[in-house]
C-alpha cells in the first residue's frame, strides 16, 4: 500500500492547490535591464507622448506626483535622486522596509496629486563576476565588506535555504547492481516531529519514490540505516533527470540528490508562522518558498525578488480599484532593482527590469495591463526626456556604462548546482 505524509502539511502547503503563476525569472532577463535613470527618463517621455493618450491617459505634469514603494535600503537612494533629477519633486513614499507597498499611503498620496506615477518593486544586491556574477550581496562602503542585500528578504528565505541545502545533501541516491534506483531519506524530511527546527522540509513520497524497500537478510543495501528510511525512486523522478544528473545518481555508491531536488519533490513550511484568519501565512512569500530555494536557473535572492514584486504589485493594483480612487489617475511601473557598488562612481548603482505597467485611468476602475515585453517594445523606441537638473549635479555621475557592462547574469549562465 502506498503512503503519503501529506496530512502533516499545512493547509496553504496542499499540492493540489492551485498557486497563482509568478513571471519566469528566465523570460524576464532574456533583455537587458535598464539604468534607472535611463528608465525614469524614458518614462517622463512616455507619459507625455501621443500613444499614452491614445491609451486614455491625459497626462498633466502640473497635476502628477511621482510616488515610489521600495525598501528603505540606502543602496536604492538613487532611485530617489534619479526622480528628483527629472521631475524637482522628492517622490511620495508608499513603501515599507524590505519592499512592500502601504496601502495606507494611498489616501494621503492623492491628496498631493491626483495623478500618481508609482515606480516600485523588491530590490536585489549584484556583484559582477564570471558564469553571469552572483546575487543576494553588495559592497558596503561604510564597513568595507559585503554584505546581504536586501537584508529582509534575504532573512526570510535564510532558514529556509539552511534546512533545504541540508535535505540536498544528506537525501542519497544510489543503483545497486541489478536493482532499481534507491533514494534513502533521513527521517526528518518525511515526518516532522522527527525534526525540533521550526522549517519543516517534507520529501513528497508520491512524486519522489514508489514505495519503501522491504528488507532482505540476503541483500545487505536492503538493511535499515538508524535514522534513515529507503525507498525506491519514483519513475517519474528519473525520467525528469538531465542526463548528466541521471549519470551521476545512478551509480551503485551513494550520491547526493543535489539540487535534483526540485520543487515537484518536496514541501517546505514554517511550523511557527504566523497565520491570517483564512489559514494563509502573513508573509506570503512563504506560499512560493520551495520555488526559490530549488530554481534552477534563478539565484535565490533574485527569485525572491520576482515574487515578492508580483505579490506586491497585485496588492498595489487591487487597491487603487476601490471606490475611493475611481476619480483619480495612477500609473504604475513594477520590477526589480538590481543594487551593484560601482568603484568607478563611487557610488550604488541601481538598474532596473520591469515587470508590469499599468494604466488605471480616472473614472475607471480597471487598469490597462502591459506585459514586460510590451513595456520593453514600447521603452527601447522612445528617447530618454531631459532631466530638469543635470544628473552629475544630483547623482554625482551620469551614465555609469562600466556598471551597466558589468551585469552579464542572463538565461542560462546561471545554473544551480
Amino acid at each position: 500500500m502506498r503512503r503519503s505524509n501529506r496530512a502533516w502539511l499545512p493547509r496553504y502547503c496542499s499540492p493540489d492547490d492551485l498557486l497563482p503563476r509568478i513571471p519566469e525569472t528566465r523570460a524576464l532577463f532574456s533583455r537587458r535591464p535598464y539604468l534607472v535613470q535611463d528608465f525614469v527618463g524614458k518614462t517622463i517621455s512616455f507619459l507625455n507622448s501621443d500613444e499614452a493618450r491614445k491609451m486614455g491617459l491625459e497626462y498633466d505634469e502640473r497635476c502628477a506626483i511621482p510616488c515610489k514603494w521600495r525598501c528603505a535600503d540606502e543602496s536604492l537612494f538613487g532611485v530617489d535622486l534619479a526622480i528628483y533629477a527629472y521631475t524637482r519633486a522628492y517622490p511620495f513614499d508608499k513603501g515599507r522596509i524590505g519592499g512592500y507597498f502601504n496601502e495606507a499611503s494611498i489616501g494621503a498620496a492623492v491628496h498631493h496629486g491626483r495623478i500618481n506615477v508609482d515606480l516600485g518593486g523588491s530590490h536585489v544586491g549584484y556583484v559582477p563576476g564570471p558564469d553571469g556574477g552572483s546575487f543576494g550581496r553588495v559592497w558596503r562602503p561604510a564597513e568595507r565588506e559585503y554584505s546581504t542585500d536586501c537584508g529582509h528578504l534575504m532573512a526570510v528565505i535564510s532558514p529556509f535555504k539552511q534546512i533545504y541545502d541540508d535535505a540536498c545533501d544528506n537525501i542519497l541516491v544510489c543503483q545497486p547492481e541489478g536493482e532499481r534506483v534507491l533514494v534513502s531519506i533521513p527521517n526528518e524530511f518525511i515526518q516532522p516531529t522527527w525534526s525540533s527546527h521550526p522549517i519543516k522540509l517534507l520529501v513528497d513520497p508520491d512524486t519522489l519514490t514508489d514505495g519503501e524497500v522491504e528488507y532482505d537478510h540476503h541483500r545487505p543495501h536492503t538493511h535499515t540505516l538508524i535514522g534513515r528510511s529507503l525507498f525506491y525512486a519514483h519513475p517519474d523522478f528519473i525520467a525528469h533527470l538531465p542526463e548528466d544528473e541521471l549519470h551521476r545518481l545512478t551509480t551503485t555508491v551513494r550520491q547526493r540528490i543535489g539540487h535534483s531536488l526540485t520543487h515537484r519533490y518536496f514541501n517546505i513550511f514554517d511550523a511557527e508562522a504566523e497565520l491570517d484568519e483564512e489559514g494563509l501565512p502573513r508573509q506570503r512569500l512563504l506560499l512560493y518558498m520551495k520555488f526559490i530555494l530549488s530554481a534552477r536557473h534563478s539565484p535565490e535572492g533574485l527569485k525572491a525578488a520576482v515574487i515578492n514584486t508580483s505579490l506586491e504589485h497585485n496588492r498595489l493594483t487591487d487597491a487603487v480599484r476601490a471606490g475611493p480612487y475611481i476619480g483619480y489617475d495612477f500609473i504604475s511601473f513594477s520590477g526589480v532593482f538590481i543594487d551593484i557598488y560601482s568603484k568607478d562612481a563611487r557610488s550604488y548603482v541601481n538598474l532596473f527590469q520591469p515587470m508590469g505597467m499599468t494604466i488605471k485611468p480616472r473614472g475607471k476602475t480597471r487598469e490597462l495591463e502591459f506585459t514586460p515585453e510590451e513595456i520593453h517594445e514600447i521603452f527601447d523606441r522612445i528617447p530618454v526626456a531631459e532631466p530638469r537638473m543635470p544628473l552629475k549635479a544630483v547623482l554625482d555621475y551620469d551614465r555609469p556604462e562600466s556598471a551597466l557592462e558589468s551585469f552579464t547574469y542572463e538565461p542560462g549562465r546561471f545554473t544551480r548546482t
